[in-house]
């Protein structure tokens, strides 16, 4: 009977750990927040070599750039970002500094710059 007990014990602390504190990290919140952190920490001084839907990669909105040590990189928009690429077109300049959540696209067409603001669903930012 004892030795019942601290076997549902331990196993209520377990299920305790795994719903509050290993599933949370999974959620929308912390996904955001991983976001945020690399966004923030990205350099992107470039001009837009190609955009495109690719068709492999679940129809993802993608644009490609030269990035550091010129090669080529490439970006892709979620959501969050669907107007910078409905905005963006090739020959464009694209600017993001270090430690902002601010993208500058550099329209060549229209000779004008637009700041585009990166959304998540981070709540500690």
């Amino acid at each position: 009977m004892k030795k019942r007990i601290i076997i549902l014990l331990l196993a209520q602390i377990i299920l305790y750990f795994i719903f509050f504190r290993v599933i949370p990290y999974f959620s929308d919140k912390y996904r955001g927040c991983y976001i945020y952190r690399d966004v923030n920490a990205q350099y992107i001084k470039s001009t837009v070599l190609n955009k495109f839907i690719d068709a492999k990669n679940h129809n993802e909105k993608t644009i490609i750039y030269v990035g550091e040590n010129n090669r080529e990189e490439n970006m892709i928009f979620p959501g969050y970002l669907v107007d910078m690429y409905d905005f963006i077109n090739v020959g464009d300049s694209l600017i993001k500094e270090k430690n902002s959540i601010y993208y500058r696209v550099k329209s060549k067409a229209i000779k004008k710059d637009s700041l585009f603001k990166l959304e998540t669903t981070c709540k500690d930012k």
